[in-house]
């Protein structure tokens, strides 16, 4: 046996979204960092032999349902948008490969997959080493480093390390949750098993084998819907009352079991529209939800998702509703998700103090190991929210290097740093919207976008069609009239112009809301043609939220557009995203993209600022920076738009620019310093030769759709 000895500056165990987004952080902040993966691919769950999230360019996190601009920035969106890019171009399931492709372009990260932990020595409270075997090479490593992240999943580092740890479901009397149990066990929810389906324009016969699962009816499968085989069913979920750590062998092979038998329910047992599919692709492992939860300072709790404290040492967030699976899984007979009502709790934060181990000094954790109650991991357990710690988790890493301190003294010590870190990374936390500067400098722009009535590109009707629909997470409002909301540019609206049509000319009254969703003002107008126009002559604070509800009239329509733009949002029917808003201007207009936003330092909208410069359309388009004064500048970051309120791209987000150059003034003209092409990232950084200029201008030729410019932060040292 070969046996190898590594000394480095941080060790991640687990090559999940979590460990890899920590891992690729590391080593971009000068760590040397080794990653250990004992699967042969990157990504867990969303990996190419699992693929519970759709070929993992969709993985899921706060920016679903009815979170506004959530999506999580930093590493994961990267390699997202290259995801994105690569299925636009013909790629599929390429996902562990773009994670491969992203580790091992970093000259201080090793990779080292197929690599199995198994012993841990320890020196007090701390861990001094690990031991790992790489299996097919017949080679032990030995890994010394004086911090240790553990992405496993399982927590094996920190059970092994004797790290505090809890298993199962705690008690509803313990943290006051009203959706835990009222006993605690150590239930968990459970694995599920994936598969693929293709259309095969036949026919396609499918002789189920003997140990196959029996499914009788669909009476078997309450609340599972099973008419859409092409992606598989995430409800294909079992082992929540076994041990998902030791019994995972016997997981996986009750899940096959109950696969074969659903196909053989879907293809011979009824109509289920699946005559000519015939499964293509299997998961070789489980996708897993629970096991261990490594303790910290802090365990985040039901309140704490739902109530949104404000955490001092906030790093990460999460949105995804409370989601907690029955343990009995495709055997149980209610829903195989929560039990409806969802319980969504909107943008929570998540504290430092939640990422390292209470009792190891040099542990820290991601992913879906943090310190959480069962309740709580309903939400914290979503891949986006655990790469969000695993960045944390990474960049704090850097920290307890640089001041040779534990992860606790980061955490009450050095954290506005951290923050600030993560900020700069472009980690971007929706309720810590930290500043970024460059060097002081005035923004300018060739143009800058103003409201104005857009083309329609559908419609609603302003009396809400019935609902009638088993999914818990698409249920409609009480109140279902239609409301359009978006942030003041000036101290006084004078009137509302709404594209309305109808047959039958009507008057109707609209409200002007506060952002308590208060009437303020209202005013009536005749609906008879294309535009009405609501005079409410209210008294507005710029940088505030204010709405526009229309009454429930019959035979009213509200022409609607499909343009993103931040800032402006219309109320929902139920509980997903789209980017429609209605064909709507103002009087007078609305100005809420100015040049002077891409230089604020945020570069993601807030609930009281677009904060993005959008041009007029038409190209080219520039924004330039001023220093007031000759400047030695040598670095710029661009920050664009990729659309942080669409979940899931199947292509290149079209707001996004593609060519621009780079320019500075030279000799009373523009000299090109970066000239891109065929861009398809949201923030790329320029370093260049140390140039002494007065401007930097950013002149955009194309986006990769959209008719303007967009551009969240424009910086420069």
């Amino acid at each position: 046996m070969k046996k190898v000895l590594h000394e480095v500056d941080l060790l991640v165990v687990g090559g999940g979204v979590s460990g890899t987004v920590a891992a690729i952080t590391a080593a971009r902040r000068g760590l040397k960092t080794m990653l250990v993966q004992n699967r042969p691919v990157l990504g867990g769950p969303s990996s190419s032999e699992s693929s519970c999230n759709s070929d993992g360019s969709c993985v899921n996190g706060a920016q679903e349902y009815m979170n506004r601009n959530a999506r999580e920035c930093g590493v994961l969106e990267e390699m997202k948008l290259e995801a994105y890019y690569r299925r636009a171009n013909g790629w599929e399931q390429h996902w562990s490969l773009i994670m491969r492709e992203w580790a091992e372009r970093e000259p201080n990260l090793t990779l080292l997959l197929n690599t199995e932990a198994y012993d841990v020595v320890m020196d007090g409270s701390r861990i001094s080493s690990v031991t790992a075997r790489t299996l097919g090479s017949e080679t032990t490593h030995v890994i010394n480093a004086p911090v240790y992240i553990d992405c496993s999943g399982d927590s094996f580092l920190g059970g092994a390390a004797g790290a505090e740890f809890r298993v199962g479901r705690e008690g509803r009397a313990e943290f006051g949750e009203s959706l835990a149990v009222e006993q605690p066990d150590r239930k968990t929810m459970g694995s599920s098993i994936s598969f693929r389906a293709i259309d095969l324009g036949r026919p396609v016969p499918f002789v189920a084998p003997p140990w196959a699962l029996k499914i009788n009816g669909d009476e078997d499968l309450p609340y599972r819907l099973h008419n859409n085989p092409i992606q598989g069913y995430w409800w294909l979920e079992y082992g929540g009352e076994l041990d998902t750590i030791t019994d995972n062998e016997e997981i996986y092979r009750t899940l096959l079991s109950v696969l074969y038998g659903v196909w053989d329910h879907v293809k011979n047992g009824g109509k289920h529209g699946a005559e000519n599919y015939a499964i293509n692709w299997v998961s070789a492992v489980p996708g897993k939800r629970e096991s261990r939860r490594l303790m910290g300072d802090y365990i985040l709790t039901q309140h704490d998702v739902v109530d949104h404290p404000d955490f001092p040492d906030t790093v990460a967030y999460g949105g995804w509703p409370i989601d907690l699976h029955p343990p009995e899984g495709v055997f149980g007979k209610s829903h195989p998700g929560s039990t409806p009502p969802m319980t969504f709790p909107g943008l929570y934060p998540i504290p430092f103090r939640c990422l390292y181990s209470r009792n190891i000094d040099n542990l820290m954790m991601g992913g879906r190991n943090i310190s959480v109650t069962h309740v709580a991991l309903g939400t914290t357990r979503l891949m986006a929210t655990c790469a969000l710690c695993g960045q944390a988790a990474a960049t704090a890493a850097a920290l307890v290097l640089k001041y040779g301190v534990t992860p606790r003294e980061i955490g009450q010590k050095h954290i506005r740093e951290l923050q600030t870190m993560l900020a700069g990374d472009d980690s971007v936390l929706p309720m810590l919207p930290i500043a970024v500067k460059g060097l002081p400098t005035t923004a300018s722009a060739s143009s800058e976008f103003t409201l104005r009535m857009p083309e329609t590109t559908s419609s609603e009707s302003l009396i809400a069609p019935e609902k009638s629909t088993d999914d818990p997470c698409d249920i409609p409002p009480e109140d279902r009239r239609r409301v359009q909301m978006f942030i003041a540019s000036n101290d006084f609206l004078e009137a509302v112009k709404v594209r309305l049509v109808t047959d039958n000319p009507v008057v109707i009254e609209a409200e002007l809301l506060d952002e308590n969703d208060i009437p303020i003002a209202s005013a009536q107008a005749p609906v008879d043609g294309d535009v009405t126009e609501f005079h409410f002559n209210a008294r507005t604070v710029p940088g505030r939220r204010y709405a526009v509800r229309l009454p429930l009239a019959e035979g009213v329509a509200v022409g609607l557009h499909r343009r993103y733009l931040p800032g402006l949002n219309r109320k929902l029917d139920g509980c997903y995203l789209d980017n429609d808003n209605w064909c709507f201007e103002t009087v007078p207009p609305l100005r809420l993209y100015p040049a002077a936003n891409a230089v604020n330092g945020i570069s993601r909208a807030t609930a009281d600022s677009s904060s993005m410069w959008i041009s007029e359309p038409g190209m080219p388009q520039w924004l330039e920076l001023d220093f007031g004064g000759e400047q030695t500048v040598s670095r710029a970051e661009l920050i664009f738009d990729t659309n942080l309120d669409k979940p899931c791209h199947r292509g290149i987000p079209p707001e996004c620019v593609r060519d621009y150059e780079l320019q500075t003034w030279r000799n009373g003209e523009w000299v090109t310093l970066e000239k891109v092409s065929g861009n398809h990232q949201r923030r790329r950084l320029h370093s260049f030769d140390p140039v002494q200029t007065n401007k930097l201008r950013l002149l955009v030729a194309t986006t990769n759709g959209d008719p303007s410019a967009r551009v969240y932060e424009f910086r420069a040292n």
